[in-house]
């Protein structure tokens, strides 16, 4: 038994690196993506937002990720709120193991 997980080791560190680089060349190396948002139409939040992603696309990724979060927390506490208006009681689950 200890033989035969050696050769199963020995395959997945050995063997199958070799059959995906024998698969072929693959695809071409992708350009940069310099996509800007064109500003002059914008005003307020759609302003803002747009700046954040052409100057800074970490900043942007973060902020959005922050804002999908809240979405979320809210989505939930209004879901809440409205299943205990109609009687339904929300609760943690416990679970016995």
């Amino acid at each position: 038994m200890k033989r035969f997980s050696v050769i199963i080791i020995n395959f997945l560190l050995v063997g199958v690196p070799a059959l995906v680089y024998a698969a072929g060349e693959g695809l071409e190396i992708p350009e940069e993506m310099n996509k800007k948002i064109n500003l002059a139409n914008l005003s307020g939040i759609s302003h803002f937002v747009a700046k954040c992603y052409n100057e800074n696309l970490w900043v942007y990724a973060i902020m959005v990720t922050l804002l999908m979060g809240i979405v979320g927390l809210t989505i939930a506490v209004c879901a809440d709120f409205i299943l205990n208006m109609i009687g339904m009681e929300v609760s943690k689950i416990e679970h016995l193991e």
